[in-house]
């Protein structure tokens, strides 16, 4: 079963890291209104492209997405 990108970025999580990736997978974390079962870029890709909080890690999600897509969606 594939995971979704949600899932996927859960095993980077780590509240005392401070790399990019770290912050992202926090953030991802702890936002209620993430969508959790999503595997479409675009859905997601839009959510966080409107949402302030993550206006600084868009950059770290297209990488991320990349490496998502490279060892599940490929």
């Amino acid at each position: 079963m594939i995971p979704s990108f949600y899932e996927f970025m859960m095993r980077f999580v780590n509240e005392e890291a401070k790399d990019p990736i770290s912050r992202l997978a926090n953030a991802i974390h702890d936002d209620s209104s993430f969508p959790k079962q999503s595997q479409d870029f675009q859905r997601i890709s839009n959510y966080m492209e409107h949402s302030l909080e993550y206006s600084k890690l868009i950059s770290v999600f297209d990488e991320m997405w990349q490496r998502y897509k490279f060892d599940y969606l490929d």
